[in-house]
Parts: C-alpha cells; sequence; structure tokens
C-alpha cells in the first residue's frame, strides 16, 4: 500500500535493512494456505502473535530469526514505527544466545519438500506471456478541464499502485493484426482480455484491496483496435473505446474512457510496447478501501508493457488468486 511504500523509501530504513537484515516478501493470502515447509514456517512465525484462528489475515511487518523466532511484529504504514520496529528487532536479536543466532540449515527432507512447494498457491508467470504493469492514482480536474494529479488526503499520499495484468501467449497472438491488414484496419479486442481488463484492472486500489466488478457490472464495454501505421516490420496500433462499470444499486462505479499504443513486431512476432491509459469518473467504496473521495472524481489507469528487469514483474496479479476466474472474465 501507499503508507509501506513511504516507509520503504525511507533512506535511514533502506539502509538498515540493507545492513542488518536479510529481507524477503511473500503474500499473506498465499502463504498462510500452503501446506508445504513454507506455508508451515510462516505459520509458525505468525501464530508467536497470539489470537490467531489459522485463517483471517496475518499480513504485516515480521522480523525474525532464521529458526523462526519472532522477534517484533508491526502492521503499519508509519516510517516511524518501522523504525521502531527494526530496533526493538535488533535489541532482541543482540539478547538472544548465540546458538539462536546461528544460521540454520535445511535437512535433505526439507529441502527436497521445499523444492515441490504446494502449487495449488504457486503463481508463476504462464510461459510466453505478456506481463503489462498495472498503476492507479486518483486524478483532479483543472480549470480548462485537463487532468492533473490530486493532492494528498490525510494519510493518504496519493501514491501510484501497481498490479500486473497477465495476457497468456495464445491470448496475446490473437491481439495481433490480421493476415493482410492495412493502415485503417479495425477490429475487435479480443473479448477474453478486454472483459479480463475490465473486471479486475479498472478497479480502484489506491488505498486498499479492491473488490472486482462481477460480470453482471460490467454494463458496457467497447474496445477496439486500429492499424494506423506499417513501418518495415513495425505495425502500430492504437486501442480506443469505453466501459461502464457499476454495481445494481450504482453505490460503486467507474466510467472511463480507454486510449492508446499498441506495437507489434511482425518479424519477431511480439508485441514492444502497450501502452494505454483509461480515465474516468469513480465513485464508491469497497470493504477494504474506505475514505474514498465524496461524489464522483476522476481516476487514471496506465498500462504499460513490463519488461522482466525487475523481481516485481514476477508479482501475479492481484485477482489470480483465483486463477481459474483470472483466466475466464468473460
Amino acid at each position: 500500500m501507499a503508507g509501506r511504500a513511504l516507509a520503504f523509501s525511507d533512506r535511514a530504513i533502506i539502509e538498515t535493512i540493507r545492513e542488518r537484515f536479510v529481507p524477503a516478501a511473500g503474500d499473506d493470502w498465499y502463504r498462510r494456505r500452503q501446506q508445504d515447509p513454507v506455508g508451515r514456517f510462516y505459520r509458525k512465525v505468525a501464530l508467536q502473535r497470539g489470537g490467531w484462528d489459522g485463517d483471517s489475515t496475518r499480513q504485516g511487518l515480521y522480523c525474525l530469526t532464521a529458526s523462526g523466532k519472532l522477534l517484533a511484529y508491526r502492521n503499519t504504514s508509519s516510517p516511524e514505527h518501522v523504525k521502531r520496529l527494526l530496533d526493538d528487532a535488533l535489541e532482541r536479536w543482540r539478547a538472544l544466545d548465540e546458538s539462536e543466532r546461528r544460521p540454520r540449515e535445511l535437512d535433505p527432507g526439507e529441502a527436497a519438500a521445499t523444492d515441490s512447494e504446494d502449487r495449488r498457491y504457486a503463481r508463476p508467470v504462464p510461459d510466453g506471456a505478456l506481463v503489462i504493469r498495472v498503476h492507479a492514482r486518483e486524478l483532479d480536474r483543472k480549470p480548462d478541464g485537463t487532468f492533473c494529479k490530486a493532492p494528498p488526503r490525510d494519510r493518504f499520499q496519493n501514491l501510484g499502485s501497481l498490479d500486473h495484468l497477465w495476457i497468456r501467449d495464445e491470448e496475446w497472438r490473437r491481439l495481433a493484426p490480421p493476415a493482410g491488414a492495412e493502415v485503417g484496419t479495425t477490429y475487435a479486442l479480443d473479448p477474453e482480455i478486454a472483459h479480463r481488463i475490465a473486471r479486475f484492472h479498472l478497479v480502484d486500489n489506491t488505498r486498499g484491496e479492491p473488490p472486482f466488478w462481477a460480470r453482471h457490472e460490467v454494463r458496457r464495454l467497447e474496445l477496439a483496435l486500429e492499424v494506423v501505421s506499417l513501418e518495415h516490420d513495425v505495425v502500430r496500433l492504437t486501442l480506443g473505446g469505453d466501459a461502464h462499470l457499476g454495481t445494481r444499486r450504482g453505490d460503486r462505479g467507474y466510467t472511463p474512457r480507454l486510449a492508446g499504443t499498441l506495437e507489434y513486431d511482425r518479424s519477431s512476432k511480439r508485441f514492444t510496447r502497450f501502452d494505454v491509459v483509461a480515465v474516468g469518473d469513480h465513485w464508491g467504496r469497497g470493504r477494504y478501501t474506505p475514505h474514498e473521495r465524496p461524489g464522483k472524481a476522476p481516476l487514471g489507469i496506465a498500462f504499460v508493457l513490463a519488461d522482466g528487469s525487475t523481481a516485481a514483474d514476477r508479482v501475479p496479479p492481484q485477482a489470480a488468486r483465483d486463477i481459474d476466474l483470472y483466466f475466464a472474465a468473460r
């Protein structure tokens, strides 16, 4: 979330973690369900917090030893609280017996089991898939009607969120221009891809985990591609259209227009560009996205082709927790 982004952009926190800790990140939703050594280790640590039924969320920041002894915990978004968390953990670490601070090696049985983790909760990037970074941000309108970044509100700093759109190999090939396409050729965006974008990525995740749109909440969805230039082996396409997403009661909705540019290299048979923006009025809240702005306010969502240069590009879409539904959105 945005608050944790602030904490982990603090120079003092970065240096302390780099020099004194071994950082690791994981999704609590997956870890607390996994029936393998990774999941069991996580639950062992989380249980030391006390008062857990073994099912509800255990998200937060944990400092622990290699053997799984919990040193400090906080579920916080405050840089000051994170600094205190790290200081408390280091103080308790120094008080440990030397035997408790020594790294622990996995025995062969544990190592083999870890290598074959619980595949029900593994979400690797599908072979050959397009990975698209998805960023959302609250916007405002200027007097001349153009859009700008909305100012911070209370503890919300209006930082851009990050998710990922996956388009499988056999799917993005259906995005490619048809054989014999010329400048001016138009064709509809593949409905499965269009509905995946609408239901799981045209959402407000700027303040927490958003509710995704149900099938019946996709009120209108019209997206099309047009060939605008053919230069050597590069086909340039524009994507355009609009959507209307909303609940039956009308208490939550989003009405964006979408526009962007895609480039397809016919020699390498791959997309080299995917730049799309969605901008429109959003309103309402979800269970984990309170503190919405009053009335209808503009929300912007940007889609950019990932290059795989960072570990973050391998993080699965949030909606991929239900992987079958994610790939069958229509």
